[in-house]
């Protein structure tokens, strides 16, 4: 009697530890499908943040270049109207520069005393080469001559009397000269000009 019960009780045992592992082995399974799963979403939300972070790098590239092309466009016209602004300048700086030209010989032929007087020939007027040599050396034509220590330009012993030689310019000599240079400084502080406004609109 003993052994059929035992069989028996081995049996359902046998059973009952079949419906452990089946139960076990289908919430292993659920619990490994569940994780998949989960970390099959977790990867496509990664995916997709990772491309949406590439597509903003793009768009952010794309709008930088495309505001690096609108600057420089800006810039280039900017450029092109200061230098057609420039080359008007000076072209009505040239057309001065000769309309002065030609009154210097009118302007050195004649004067009046008065606005009654009748008109004279001009008195001579002479320029001497101290005189030259002051003006050639202020506008940087001239190299000075060394200096003192104290800073006083060193006289040579035939420095006094070569000064005051006549440099043979005359009144029209000079005019012209200050014509012509001052078209040079006009047309330099203008570009000048040009160039600290392109500075200054870039800042």
């Amino acid at each position: 009697m003993l052994k059929p019960v035992l069989v028996l009780v081995l049996t359902a045992a046998a059973a009952v530890l079949a419906a452990i592992l089946y139960v076990l082995q289908g919430t292993y399974d659920l619990g490994y499908s569940k994780a998949q799963a989960e970390g099959k979403a977790a990867l496509e939300v990664l995916r997709a943040e990772h491309a949406q972070a590439e597509a903003a790098l793009a768009r952010a590239a794309a709008s930088d270049a495309k505001a690096a092309a609108k600057a420089l466009r800006e810039q280039a016209q900017r450029a092109d109207q200061a230098a057609a602004h420039l080359a008007e300048q000076q072209r009505q700086y040239r057309q001065n520069t000769d309309r002065l030209t030609g009154e210097i010989a009118r302007v050195n032929d004649l004067y009046r005393a008065a606005l009654d007087a009748p008109p004279e020939p001009l008195p001579a007027c002479v320029f001497t080469r101290g005189f030259v040599r002051v003006w050639d050396e202020a506008t940087g034509a001239a190299v000075p001559a060394a200096e003192h220590p104290g800073g006083a330009a060193a006289p040579s012993p035939e420095a006094p009397t070569a000064d005051q030689l006549d440099a043979g310019i005359s009144r029209a000599d000079l005019l012209h000269h200050h014509v012509r240079y001052a078209e040079q400084c006009r047309s330099t502080a203008e570009q000048l000009d040009a160039l600290i406004h392109i500075v200054q609109e870039q800042r």
